[in-house]
């Protein structure tokens, strides 16, 4: 399989400008606070406030560079960020645009490197209806698909290829189910990178559509997710194209964690709950992530309850998390909500189970079954149609309010992360009416 991937992309020549990695040593799992300690502090007239990376598990640190894993130890990395005491006023910069008003706590150094297309700055929805119907106070929906290609990847997609920019390379690079694959085709596209996208043989035919017009290279591949990354993250390390993954890229993942910058902007505060679908983990992570940062600048006081949602024909977070058992990678089933069905999540899958622990998260899988109720609730009661995937998070609240899991007193958030209008529809199920006047007059006496 790695012959035939390298076949696809041979041709792609990739120079990145990395300085030798700097290391500080330590051990043990490192915190920001801890981390940018290790870094000179002179955020006050940059751009962006980042200063290096982190190694996760062994504690090496490294200068501002592209890496995708430590070079130590082989371990997840962290970018590290200079972050001081502050507020909404002074963190976030109203010449920019979505979540990029937030560039002081992303990755991108030189502002001529963003590539965008407005992403971010999505609607934060009260649920009223919902709420009454699963038996709690409140309930907010933050909803991802009014992004430009109408799925909260385009976050990622707008870090990643800025980054791609940023270190001088030729080419991007996903393995997708689905809204990765076009939403990176289309950034790349925007900012002027090839890219060669990977999608799945049975992957919704708007979306397959869509990457075709945009990637440089349309590749489809028979299988599953889990059957071609590794091959792909091969090519990666060769220097045959940058990650535009999920799996390691610590500089893609930062873009979703404006969302928790977001919802806790416009609410002004936390929600007690905060529902999360995790495929690979990288919103989980990212919104962690931010969380944690407002914290660190005094910005909150707590940090809400995350809840991992996965489906239950793709579950290796939570059957680890409920039985209390080490993380596992398992085989997945076929499941309507394609963008979660991962069984094997590389690295971040111990880290999202240790954030779980270390935070008493909560952890729930759900149905097929379950997640058509969440799209038609949805629908029926706020008037939103997202795509399967996209109400992963609020087909497990629904579970957690039925099974008196969550108080109810308490307030809520779901990512909706996709619209429903690139996904396959229910059937229609129309009136055949006549025409005249008369026929026309007698539907209105039935609304």
């Amino acid at each position: 399989m790695t012959l035939l991937v390298s076949l696809f992309i041979m041709n792609l020549d990739i120079i990145f400008k990395a300085k030798t990695p700097v290391k500080f040593g330590g051990a043990g799992k490192w915190k920001q606070d801890d981390a940018s300690k290790l870094f000179s502090s002179s955020q006050s007239m940059k751009f962006s406030w980042v200063q290096g990376l982190i190694c996760f598990d062994c504690g090496a640190a490294f200068d501002f560079q592209y890496l995708l894993k430590c070079t130590k130890c082989g371990g997840l990395l962290d970018l590290v960020y200079d972050l001081p005491q502050t507020n909404w006023a002074d963190l976030t910069d109203n010449n920019f645009q979505g979540m990029w008003r937030f560039h002081k706590v992303l990755p991108i150094r030189n502002p001529a490197h963003i590539v965008t297309l407005g992403e971010g700055s999505t609607a934060l929805i009260p649920a009223p209806r919902l709420a009454r119907s699963i038996g709690i106070k409140s309930l907010y929906l933050k909803y991802e698909g009014t992004n430009p290609t109408g799925t909260v990847k385009d976050r990622t997609s707008s870090t990643a290829v800025s980054s791609a920019k940023q270190f001088g390379a030729s080419a991007i690079t996903v393995v997708s189910t689905g809204n990765a694959g076009a939403s990176l085709a289309t950034y790349a596209h925007r900012g002027e990178i090839p890219s060669v996208i990977f999608c799945y043989h049975r992957g919704d035919p708007i979306k397959m559509s869509h990457m075709s017009l945009m990637a440089s290279k349309f590749c489809v591949f028979e299988g599953e997710y889990d059957d071609l990354i590794r091959s792909v993250d091969q090519c990666v390390e060769e220097g045959l194209a940058f990650d535009g993954g999920a799996t390691r890229n610590s500089f893609k993942h930062e873009g979703k964690k404006t969302i928790a910058y977001e919802v806790t902007e416009a609410l002004g505060t936390v929600p007690d709950f905060f529902f999360s679908p995790v495929a690979v983990g990288e919103i989980f992570i990212a919104t962690y992530r931010g969380f944690d940062e407002m914290q660190q600048m005094g910005m909150v006081d707590r940090m809400p309850t995350l809840v991992c949602c996965q489906s239950m024909q793709a579950q290796p977070i939570v059957a680890a998390f409920q039985s209390g058992q080490p993380f596992r990678p398992t085989t997945i089933q076929p499941t309507i909500a394609k963008g979660v069905a991962v069984g094997d999540p590389g690295p971040k899958g111990p880290r999202v189970l240790e954030i779980l622990r270390q935070h008493s998260g909560m952890a729930l899988a759900v149905s097929d079954a379950e997640i058509q109720e969440a799209q038609s609730l949805l629908a029926e009661s706020e008037g939103l149609w997202a795509g399967p995937t996209g109400v992963v998070s609020l087909a497990a609240l629904i579970q957690a309010g039925r099974n008196k899991q969550i108080p109810s007193n308490s307030s809520s958030l779901c990512i909706i992360t996709e619209t429903g209008l690139t996904s396959p529809y229910p059937p229609a199920q129309g009136q055949v009416v006549k025409t005249s006047l008369e026929d026309v007059r007698r539907l209105f006496s039935c609304v």
